[in-house]
């Protein structure tokens, strides 16, 4: 905000020279609700969380479901970029916002015995449940989430979807990747039934690359083609020993554990690695019959280990035995089996540039005696995809060369999503990815403009005022961020899919909601009223508040001999203090409107069609 002369003044927030200086306008403020800006499919998810601290779930859910088909399945597997942007994390820390969708999905997901396909009413994707048949044919390869999100897109749309998946069934790295008992399998079947109830045909056990080529479905008449394969094979590590029996894979030893296929007892199991995959195999080998220990060796100290905290803390609790800052060198074994793993002490992990880059330091070697070894370092895709096509271009680790935004390639008809273009990533990115797919492939059939937004969304970003506080509790920033409850630690080993992690209470899951920050609600300053008094950054409890003159921040030439407001929304907590001292009512508390697309009263009207298989 600008005004007049300055009145001398000593507080200091920040420090303005160090401070970059944005003067707002609409889009300055939606970007400020930083969690729905850091989501991939842009989820309104301090819409939900606030939702459920008022105890409307129903309404918690729809906001969840409107841009994301696989709402469910995020409520208890996505990585929760939100999280990370929460500014309640500045504050102290961040929002527990997965934990709390998964409240809400319980209640209205496909969780609960409603049918499957009312979830389909809440979707925002442009088109419709029942959209005028097209004739345009689109061919998918892979059934995972990118795969499956980009076929309801395009079902919406009245496209002809089929996907080719070389699976028993669909779900991709829902069904080989997550643990059972993190991730029950009835949970993501039930959210892939409803995709398939827009009319999606789904067939299993077909391998593109061996059964057909991609040539060949173009040839049939699939106008596009869009590979969704996923990285589904675990690198391997090129060590002395790595073809001795016991040395296994992680997503090999994932797809077994969920299967629960079993081999010979695992004895003293070891797993290489330390992200998250790497714990979904150490905690895995624990449940399997005839696991006597299992050890985590990875190259990282505690601090620096990419899996996230609660899967460190859960396999403590598991009795997972960690050995940080050891680097395997060689696999060790007698006739053709392991019996050990040779490591070395790291001496760094990342170069001067914070690369990875890791280092060894010889003569520091160690055995660990053991009798099965997960590699869990990373993953790599199956070519045999391509068979029989020589126009398609690969890069790194055998990732298909496409576009980061559209998932085209150089192959105009031929589209790549997921991980197979983007790399190992969340669940959250490849939906996104798929339906940015689906949004390329229908404008250039020409349909997409017709459906834009589906008229969910009407008028510009505007603001209505509101009292100071309104939606906040008294105690808003003295209640503690909570991780979700667990099943207490014998209970886990009643059965593989015995699940860990269970749902808040009522009573804690709206404490949770409360510790938003609201930050769809702005401080709005009216220069033509302000007095300087500097009453509003004197009552800031967090210093977020600052007069300074124009020459301070770099604006004197465009408006000389005047001062500004500056703010540090990082620090903001909406407390509104500002706007109740404020003796001219130069500031107030408005709430942004019209930036969400899930506003409008869904559509009732389901499909009677049924799935194609």
């Amino acid at each position: 905000m600008l005004s007049g002369p300055l009145p001398p003044w000593s507080a200091v927030a920040m420090d303005p020279v160090k401070t970059q200086i944005e003067i707002p306008d609409a889009r300055y403020f939606e970007r400020l609700i930083a969690c729905r800006e850091a989501c991939p499919v842009r989820t309104d998810a301090r819409g939900y969380v606030q939702a459920v601290a008022s105890g409307d779930y129903a309404l918690a859910y729809r906001i969840a479901r409107a841009p994301n088909p696989f709402a469910s399945i995020c409520g208890r597997v996505c990585g929760a970029p939100c999280e990370r942007a929460c500014r309640r994390g500045a504050i102290d820390k961040p929002v527990s916002i997965r934990a709390i969708k998964r409240t809400a999905t319980e209640r209205h997901g496909v969780e609960t015995p409603v049918d499957p396909i009312e979830t389909l009413r809440h979707s925002t994707a442009p088109g419709s449940l029942n959209p005028e048949p097209l004739q345009h044919r689109v061919a998918i390869i892979g059934a995972g989430v990118a795969g499956m999100t980009c076929a309801h897109d395009l079902a919406r749309l009245g496209v002809q979807v089929t996907v080719f998946e070389s699976g028993p069934e669909a779900g991709g790295m829902l069904r080989t990747g997550v643990p059972v008992y993190r991730l029950p399998r009835g949970l993501w079947r039930k959210e892939i039934e409803a995709i398939l109830h827009l009319g999606v045909e789904l067939r299993c056990g077909t391998t593109v690359g061996r059964d057909i080529t991609i040539d060949e479905l173009h040839a049939q008449g699939f106008e596009y083609i869009v590979i969704a394969v996923g990285l589904q094979k675990s690198r391997a590590l090129n060590l002395p020993g790595n073809d001795l029996d016991g040395v296994t894979g992680g997503f090999e030893f994932l797809e077994k554990f969920n299967e629960q296929q079993r081999g010979r007892a695992l004895g003293r199991t070891v797993v290489i690695g330390g992200g998250n995959v790497a714990y979904d195999c150490a905690r895995s080998a624990r449940r399997m019959p005839g696991t006597t220990s299992v050890t985590l060796v990875c190259l990282e100290a505690l601090h620096e280990m990419p899996a996230d905290e609660i899967e460190i803390i859960e396999g403590k609790e598991e009795n997972i035995a960690l050995i940080n800052r050891r680097g395997p060198v060689r696999f060790v074994g007698e006739n053709g089996v392991i019996t050990g793993l040779e490591t070395r002490a790291v001496s760094r992990v990342f170069d001067e540039a914070g690369r990875f880059a890791p280092e060894l330091t010889p003569g520091t070697e160690e055995v660990i005696a053991c009798d099965h070894i997960v590699v869990a370092v990373g993953q790599q895709s199956d070519p045999g995809f391509a068979n029989g096509v020589s126009s398609l271009e690969f890069g790194r680790s055998g990732s298909l060369l496409a576009d980061r935004n559209s998932g085209a390639t150089s192959v105009p008809w031929l589209y790549a999503i997921g991980d197979i273009a983007l790399g190992p990533g969340l669940f959250i990115d490849a939906i996104a990815h798929g339906q940015r797919a689906a949004r390329g492939i229908s404008r250039r059939l020409g349909i997409e403009e017709a459906h834009r937004d589906s008229g969910k969304r009407t008028g510009g970003l505007g603001f209505v005022e509101e009292a100071v506080r309104q939606g906040l509790r008294h105690d808003y920033l003295r209640l503690p961020r909570r991780l979700p409850p667990c099943s207490d630690e014998n209970s886990r080993w009643s059965s593989p899919d015995a699940q860990v992690e269970l749902t808040f209470p009522d009573k804690t899951a709206r404490e949770q909601g409360a510790r938003c920050l609201r930050c769809e609600v702005e401080t709005i300053f009216d220069g033509t009223k302000c007095i300087l008094c500097g009453g509003c950054a004197d009552v800031c409890p967090t210093w977020c508040l600052k007069l300074v003159t124009t020459e301070e921040i770099g604006l004197g030439a465009d408006f000389p001999g005047m001062s500004a407001i500056i703010k540090d929304e990082d620090r903001c907590i909406r407390c509104g203090y500002c706007a109740e001292r404020c003796p001219t009512d130069a500031i107030t508390m408005e709430s942004l409107c019209n930036f969400e697309p899930w506003t409008q009263e869904p559509e009732v009207r389901l499909l009677e069609r049924k799935p194609q298989q």
